[in-house]
């Protein structure tokens, strides 16, 4: 295969990075075009799952701030009321978006569970973060009791997804996972169980169960980052090896880059 520089100008445009490799010589074979597309294929998903892995961190600071102001005396939860009811629900809805995408643009088949399975939990995750955010946003007042626990119970689907991610980490990890996944599962149960208790049963239980809330959800958001991370490094490993044997195959000037490294790992 001839490198893009002896093609036309025509054909040039748009060579100088891999996400738009040069496929229009008249020598390039079909296997040679999949090769081009499977390479900007994988540079896109690299940058795709970087970019849910910094979203899930400022998942991370939503929680914190929403804890810290947890924190703070009555009188000041009370005058804020609105605003930190806003972003707790709306964050957690967003979330339970972004964790659709991770399963769509991250997951590609390092998940082992039922397919139907996982589509039951992820719709269950959507429809009751989003119902209790809008009931909410309609009035604190009449729907605050419900729409906490609608949200406290559905966690128990996202403790789910959060064990399913662990189990492929670990797996990618070559550990052994059968006693790591009970106990991540009793764990992430246990909180989930336990705030809807304390929420329901407890003295001020709104505010103690709060605190299991944003802690959990921290927790659940740095797995995803995790596990967003971790596949982003290993397709970036991927398309540098890919990238290399195809250079060997085709000569160094096969690929033209404008002078940047962006798979470099």
């Amino acid at each position: 295969m001839k490198g893009c520089a002896e093609t036309s100008p025509s054909l040039t445009e748009g060579c100088t990075a891999i996400s738009t490799p040069c496929v229009g010589s008249a020598e390039t074979s079909w296997s040679d075009r999949r090769q081009l597309y499977e390479l900007a294929r994988l540079e896109s998903l690299v940058h795709k799952k970087i970019h849910l892995a910094v979203l899930c961190l400022v998942y991370t600071g939503a929680n914190v701030v929403c804890l810290v102001f947890n924190s703070m005396d009555e009188e000041f939860r009370e005058e804020h009321r609105m605003p930190f009811h806003m972003l707790e629900f709306w964050s957690t809805f967003i979330f339970a978006v972004l964790q659709i995408y991770i399963m769509a643009f991250v997951a590609s088949g390092s998940l082992c569970v039922n397919p139907w399975l996982l589509r039951v939990v992820m719709v269950f995750n959507i429809a009751f973060t989003f119902v209790p955010a809008a009931l909410l946003a309609v009035s604190v007042e009449k729907f605050e009791v419900l729409a906490h626990e609608v949200e406290y119970s559905n966690e128990i689907t996202m403790a789910a997804i959060d064990i399913v991610m662990v189990r492929a980490l670990m797996r990618n990890a070559g550990a052994k996972v059968l006693a790591i996944n009970y106990v991540t599962a009793l764990f992430a149960l246990a909180i989930t169980t336990t705030q809807l208790g304390v929420y329901n049963w407890a003295e001020d239980g709104e505010h103690l169960a709060h605190y299991f809330e944003f802690c959990f959800e921290m927790l659940s958001s740095l797995i995803s980052f995790s596990f967003c991370i971790n596949n982003s490094f290993g397709s970036a490993k991927l398309l540098q090896q890919r990238l290399d044997a195809m250079q060997s195959s085709w000569g160094p000037d096969a690929l033209i880059h404008d002078g940047s490294d962006p798979i470099s790992v």
